[in-house]
């Protein structure tokens, strides 16, 4: 389940005026909210880093890595994509994480820098037994949405794309009645992140606020309520 914007935008302003902190515009609140989400997200992946440094038999170990993988499973992608030419594949500009490549002949491509292709590409192909085939096909990226493939699959050929997807962008949607900004959920977009993401959000929006406005110990208002947080989930 999702989190809904309009809890985490109320919980925020409450918080800010428990603290005489003043008011967040809405404007303002989903700027700071796309980017706590996008904070969140990211350190999904260093966890994930960190969770394959640690011994395997650490009983952790397998507990951490499974939650975070709960809550990245909704932005996992596996995308059927024919927009290839000359070897170049374009996909999506919503990727985040490319995981692999399938080619048509259901072969997993090895990812290489474009360096290391580049080099093997300039060897003769019948002279050089590291050179990519269709059972050993390739690629490296090219830009932020290209790669190239090698050997090149035919124009149109359907690649395989399986990715993590970038989050879509929380918004908290209003309508102005008696110039006061009221919740439509209409026009609002929700959080993407699992629900217990919600306390975390509501904290590292506080403490951004806090950069905007200027006043750096508003950052312990979210540095409390994660603490808060923290003796909630351990008691």
């Amino acid at each position: 389940m999702a989190v809904n914007i309009n809890s985490v935008y109320q919980k925020v302003l409450t918080l800010l005026n428990k603290e005489q902190r003043g008011y967040l515009t809405p404007q303002e609140f989903n700027l700071l909210a796309d980017r706590a989400q996008n904070e969140i997200y990211e350190n999904y992946f260093h966890q994930v880093r960190n969770s394959n440094a640690k011994i395997k038999d650490d009983s952790q170990y397998s507990d951490t890595l499974e939650m975070i993988e709960a809550k990245l499973s909704p932005f996992f992608t596996t995308q059927a994509n024919t927009t290839i030419s000359s070897g170049v594949l374009t996909f999506p500009s919503n990727v985040y994480k490319l995981i692999s490549i399938t080619t048509g002949v259901g072969k997993i491509a090895t990812e290489l820098n474009k360096e290391e292709q580049d080099y093997i590409l300039g060897f003769s192909e019948q002279n050089n037994a590291l050179y990519p085939n269709s059972k050993r096909p390739v690629y490296s990226r090219r830009s932020a949405t290209t790669i190239l493939i090698t050997p090149a699959p035919g124009n149109g050929t359907s690649i395989e794309v399986c990715y993590y997807k970038e989050p879509t962008a929380p918004s908290w949607g209003y309508v102005v009645v008696n110039e006061k900004a009221l919740y439509n959920t209409n026009t609002s977009v929700n959080f993407e992140l699992n629900k217990s993401e919600e306390e975390p959000l509501v904290s590292k929006i506080l403490m951004l606020s806090g950069v905007v406005a200027k006043q750096q110990d508003i950052g312990t208002v979210g540095a409390n309520a994660i603490q808060m947080t923290n003796q909630e989930q351990n008691s």
